[in-house]
């Protein structure tokens, strides 16, 4: 009996760390994320254009950090020429709208802006806390860098673009 008990704590110890392995990886590459915009359309991870980099941009609309790192990305937004930005919420579609408004991300097409509602999938893949959230994907869908709540300058993303 004591041989079952030790041999099954053993298997449970070797199923665990596999699984922490498994979850580990899966956390390395881009959420199976399915965002509503505005227009009504959605825009899912299998929709990124392959072979391009991928910056994920977690925000609240009402986030005064969020608006202005928004601002100056815009601002700086040819340095992002072969960079994919998916900017991803949870708040209803409504909110969504009035901040693509307020911010002019409508004269900007190819940042595809949306809400995950309350499905949570980006949120908990990355185990969101503050705003924003980026996450950096290269061009293989590899995440090699986040950053929460303090985020870099987009001068200095596109530098880390620019190198992987």
């Amino acid at each position: 009996m004591k041989k079952l008990s030790y041999f099954l704590w053993l298997l449970t110890l070797v199923f665990s760390l596999h699984a922490q392995t498994v979850q580990n990886q899966n956390k390395k590459t881009l959420p199976a994320f399915d965002i509503l915009q505005v227009n009504g359309s959605h825009f899912k991870v299998a929709d990124l254009k392959k072979g391009q980099s991928v910056m994920v941009v977690y925000f609240d609309p009402d986030c005064d950090h969020c608006l202005l790192f928004t601002e100056e990305l815009l601002r700086q937004i040819n340095t992002f020429n072969n960079v994919q930005i998916v900017m991803i919420t949870y708040v209803p579609i409504e909110s969504v709208n009035s901040f693509i408004t307020r911010v002019g991300l409508a004269k900007y097409p190819g940042i595809k802006v949306g809400t995950e509602g309350n499905a949570f999938v980006v949120r908990y893949h990355y185990n969101i806390m503050q705003f924003p959230y980026l996450a950096l994907h290269d061009k293989n869908g590899i995440l090699f860098a986040t950053y929460e709540s303090e985020v870099p300058a987009p001068k200095e993303l596109a530098e880390m673009f620019a190198k992987k």
